[in-house]
């Protein structure tokens, strides 16, 4: 098939538009943070599960209050959130559960109800959460409601830079 005159110069542009966007996904994709989710899909939809559907992990909070489960890999001389603020906001709304593989606790426990120890990854997987990228100990959270029902979760590296999304989650729990 011969292309006409006018037509090459527009699948000449088409062809270098679509191998630049290739290079530009392919240097994105090298680029991935190696505690992310292998399924992007299921990183930080912002979507709620459906109301009493998934029974949380039993973490030793009672119901009656909505529960944030944060699992990090270690806490040792590090913060929960940078801003000290961030965390106080999110303790009023909720009680904080903090899980880390090696039983380490942050600089500040204000707010925290519950630190425990996951040394075998059983709590994440009953959460729900898949292992990131490297398959180390997953780094995220997961929210629980008053009823004791799992409602969100996901692996989120920056976690402590996104309080404000946590506590949008929390305030659409009902």
């Amino acid at each position: 098939m011969k292309l006409r005159q006018t037509t090459r110069p527009y699948v000449a542009i088409w062809l270098a538009v679509a191998l630049s966007m290739g290079v530009a996904l392919a240097v994105v994709e090298h680029q991935r943070n190696p505690l992310n989710d292998p399924d992007q899909a299921w990183e930080r939809t912002g979507l709620l599960l459906p109301a009493k559907t998934y029974q949380a992990p039993s973490l030793g909070v009672a119901p009656g209050r909505p529960v944030v489960v944060f699992f990090a890999r270690s806490l040792s001389d590090r913060y929960l959130f940078h801003d000290l603020a961030d965390q106080s906001d999110l303790a009023s709304m909720a009680a904080l559960v903090v899980v880390t593989p090696d039983g380490s606790r942050p600089l500040i426990e204000t707010g925290i109800k519950d630190i425990a120890t996951d040394a075998d990854g059983s709590l994440a997987t009953a959460a729900g959460l898949h292992r990131p990228i490297d398959g180390g100990y997953p780094v995220g959270y997961a929210l629980i409601d008053s009823d004791g029902y799992l409602r969100f979760r996901t692996l989120d590296p920056g976690f402590e830079q996104r309080a404000w999304e946590i506590n949008l989650l929390l305030k659409h729990l009902g």
